[in-house]
């Protein structure tokens, strides 16, 4: 079975941006869903047992400069999650179906995901 050469399908295959947005915006989609329950359990843990040790490393942990850059990636998953969702809402409504609509607002896409990670720095440096 060894000796069988594979289907030359992944291989040969070029990604599209198309398929690359998609695969990005599953993966931020399970991002963000890890992230609420991992946030939900911290928030639980600080509310109800305050001065329980792993509540209190928590703490320290989550304000080191590691931790910030950490939250910025975080929150530019979360920029490109919302603006990706519009972009698609917009495709349900039948608006930029056509190819090069797609890839224009690909690019509007990424855009937009810069400036508004920028206009947050920005604000909180």
């Amino acid at each position: 079975m060894g000796d069988r050469p594979l289907s030359p399908h992944l291989q040969i295959y070029k990604i599209q941006v198309t398929n690359l947005f998609s695969i990005i915006h599953r993966l931020t989609g399970i991002l963000l869903f890890l992230l609420l329950v991992m946030f939900s359990w911290y928030f639980i843990l600080y509310v109800y047992f305050p001065k329980l040790f792993i509540v209190r490393y928590l703490n320290i942990l989550l304000s080191t400069s590691i931790a910030k850059l950490v939250y910025l990636l975080c929150f530019m998953g979360f920029l490109y999650h919302f603006f990706n969702g519009i972009r698609h809402l917009l495709w349900d409504a039948g608006f930029n179906l056509r190819i090069t609509d797609v890839s224009k607002s690909a690019i509007l896409l990424t855009v937009m995901l810069l400036l508004s990670t920028v206009a947050f720095l920005l604000m909180f440096i």
